[in-house]
């Protein structure tokens, strides 16, 4: 049985402000790059998943930039043991399990509502920000395939580095997918050429 998001008025408000204290207290700075209008479409978020903070990153972009109902797939096993993400819109998936197909098809409903967002990280686990390419797991395609016609994909970057100082800056850069090909490897494909075009934005001259 998969556990479905809430959203507890106290709990939302407790993550935006910690989303935002917390990411200014770790990093040096948090720049967005963020230039979309997602007003009367949910939102599909897919980004690079390689840290725990990766979670409050897209709560802070939503917050900032998207304004939309936020949601986010978790492992069954990860909430399980922070059950009181679920009343700040986090919901679960069990991999290798029959629940995996309700998951999918309970994703594809919230992106029926316009004032949805869904934040999933195709990769499936945290993985090192140095491993590329990023593969996607097929889900992510399924999610797509039943979802609203007027569905918005995301695709954000995010990348950490530290230079001379003591904690390290983060960069987040977001795109819009425009291509009507919503197969799992032209996804892919372009999330990569995204990615990689992010990091050379990264590196200095």
């Amino acid at each position: 049985m998969i556990i479905k998001a809430r959203h507890i008025t106290f709990f939302v408000r407790f993550f935006s402000f910690y989303s935002r204290t917390g990411l200014n207290r770790h990093f040096s700075d948090v720049r967005f790059d963020c230039n979309v209008n997602t007003a009367g479409r949910p939102v599909l978020l897919l980004g690079n998943h390689f840290s725990w903070w990766d979670g409050f990153i897209a709560y802070r972009l939503n917050d900032l930039f998207l304004h939309k109902k936020f949601h986010i797939m978790m492992l069954k096993e990860q909430l399980e043991s922070r059950r009181f993400l679920i009343k700040a819109g986090a919901f679960s998936i069990k991999r290798g399990s029959r629940t995996v197909v309700d998951t999918l098809t309970y994703t594809s409903g919230l992106l029926h509502d316009s004032a949805n967002m869904v934040v999933v990280y195709p990769q499936g686990i945290i993985t090192s920000i140095h491993r590329r390419p990023v593969r996607f797991e097929r889900g992510t395609e399924r999610i797509i395939a039943g979802a609203s016609d007027r569905l918005m994909i995301l695709f954000y970057v995010a990348l950490p580095d530290w230079f001379s100082r003591k904690r390290p800056g983060l960069s987040v850069r977001v795109i819009e997918y425009t291509a009507r090909e919503r197969s799992i490897a032209e996804l892919e494909e372009t999330y990569n050429m995204f990615l990689d075009e992010c990091i050379a934005k990264q590196i200095p001259l």
